[in-house]
């Protein structure tokens, strides 16, 4: 209480006189040293642009509870000659304006994974940016193991009997294996995206279908692995209702870092109005990638370790959070 009366008297009075004094100063040099007053007047507004510029900025990229949804809504807007009722009819049967066409599920499972390997480039990123946090809530010095293990980024690697041969003798060495990979990126053989803003990733529209997505953080015993021929389908609505009992949305690990605070979805809202919810997008991965995983003829087997369903728009944009499936439900 006793603080709270001292803050009340130094804003109504101490402030102002301080302010006023300064003021008659600032007057009586200007008058004195005409032009290093002027210099440092000009200084002063400067440095006060500077500090006001950066507060702006702070208070613009402060990230609301639905930063991620709204995202989602631009990339999908509705046009202004576009009544609001046309725009949600449309949206409720699938209809993606950014494009002006309705999607297959085929060529949204195409758009899907490309935003799928950007959800997980923007991980990577806190990782550069050192904005991960412990348990304790500190910042952690991430950036450094990046750079130490050659780490946090997505390779993809377009597969056929060649590269499979040349990547399992490099896998039987694990010391060897991301060399191996390295050798393939060398060769144009294979892809390392960093950013979303590398122009390999936006130029690649993912059209090939039998690839390897590695998602690789910042030690590289963190892995979580993608076997394009089993690891993703796009559902419909109706597909999804089939299943959906079986998952649940879950705030865990590192999702509950980088994600929770900005990705809820408005209530009282009909997200298929907003062109989100016809289709999902189911995804299967391992977390760890070994040579019987990776030489099966058929890994729709040993690519089972976790699975996880992301909402997606009409368009094949991923929101940011998934729904997780249970360990029970995964037998």
């Amino acid at each position: 209480m006793f603080w709270l009366f001292v803050g009340i008297i130094t804003l109504t009075f101490v402030l102002p006189l301080l302010s006023v004094w300064i003021v008659v100063k600032v007057t009586a040099l200007a008058k004195a040293h005409p032009k290093p007053a002027k210099y440092a007047l000009i200084t002063m507004f400067i440095i006060l642009m500077v500090a006001g510029g950066l507060k702006i900025r702070e208070i613009y990229y402060e990230k609301s509870p639905y930063y991620f949804w709204n995202e989602l809504m631009r990339k999908n807007p509705k046009p202004f000659n576009v009544s609001q009722q046309e725009f949600e009819a449309k949206n409720r049967a699938g209809y993606c304006w950014r494009d002006r066409k309705y999607y297959s599920k085929e060529e949204l499972w195409h758009k899907a994974m490309k935003s799928l390997t950007g959800r997980m480039l923007y991980e990577n990123k806190l990782y550069w940016d050192n904005k991960v946090v412990n348990d304790n809530g500190d910042y952690l010095p991430t950036e450094r193991d990046c750079a130490r293990w050659d780490g946090c980024r997505v390779f993809k690697i377009p597969m056929n009997p060649d590269k499979e041969k040349f990547l399992k003798d490099n896998i039987e060495n694990e010391n060897d294996f991301w060399q191996g990979i390295d050798i393939l990126i060398k060769h144009n053989e294979a892809e390392s995206f960093i950013f979303a803003s590398d122009q390999n990733y936006i130029n690649d529209d993912f059209k090939l279908k039998n690839y390897i997505l590695i998602h690789k953080l910042d030690d590289p015993a963190y892995l979580s692995v993608y076997d394009s021929n089993n690891c993703c389908t796009v559902l419909n609505k109706s597909e999804w209702s089939l299943i959906r009992k079986n998952y649940i949305l879950k705030y865990a690990g590192f999702d509950a870092i980088a994600f929770m605070k900005e990705s809820k979805i408005p209530i009282d809202i009909d997200i298929n109005s907003w062109g989100v919810g016809n289709f999902y997008l189911s995804v299967t991965y391992s977390e760890s990638i070994s040579v019987p995983e990776f030489v099966a003829k058929d890994k729709s087997e040993t690519f089972k370790g976790s699975r996880r369903v992301y909402l997606l728009n009409n368009c094949g944009d991923v929101y940011i959070k998934p729904i997780i499936g249970g360990a029970s439900n995964l037998q």
